[in-house]
C-alpha cells in the first residue's frame, strides 16, 4: 500500500489509500493520527480509497489496539471508495462498537464526505 497525505490542518486529515494495507502500513497511518491527536486532542480523518484491495492477511492484525487506546478521540471518519468494500470497512473500523461517527461514501460523494466530515457532532 501506499498513502498520500492530502491535507493535514488543525483537526482534520485528510489521505489516500492505494492498494492493500499490511499492518506495517497501517503503524504509519498510526502515527500521523497520533500527532494530530498529541497536537489536538482530537482529530476527524477522511479516507479515500483508491485501486483499495483490501488487508493482507497477517497474524499481526490481531496485536493492533489503536481503536480501543484512541477510539474516542477520533471523532468524525469519512470513507470514500468503492461501495464494495463497505461492509468490510464498517467491520474494520469497528463501527458498530464506536462513539465516532464513520460513514461510507461512494466514489462520486468526495464532496459529500468532506461536507459531512466538517459538520459539528
Amino acid at each position: 500500500m501506499s498513502f498520500e497525505l492530502i491535507k493535514k490542518q488543525e483537526q482534520e486529515i485528510w489521505m489516500k489509500i492505494n492498494g492493500q494495507v499490511s499492518v506495517a502500513d497501517y503503524d504509519k497511518l498510526q502515527s500521523l493520527i497520533l500527532s494530530s491527536l498529541a497536537e489536538y486532542n482530537d482529530c476527524r480523518l477522511l479516507i479515500i480509497l483508491n485501486d483499495f484491495k483490501g488487508w493482507s492477511k497477517d497474524d499481526k492484525w490481531d496485536e493492533i489496539l489503536f481503536m480501543q487506546e484512541h477510539q474516542d478521540k477520533v471523532q468524525k471518519i469519512a470513507i470514500v471508495g468503492d461501495e464494495k468494500w463497505k461492509d468490510e470497512v464498517f467491520m474494520f473500523t469497528g463501527k458498530p462498537f464506536r462513539k465516532t461517527e464513520i460513514e461510507f461514501f461512494p466514489e462520486n460523494q468526495l464532496n459529500q464526505a468532506k461536507q459531512w466530515l466538517s459538520t459539528s457532532n
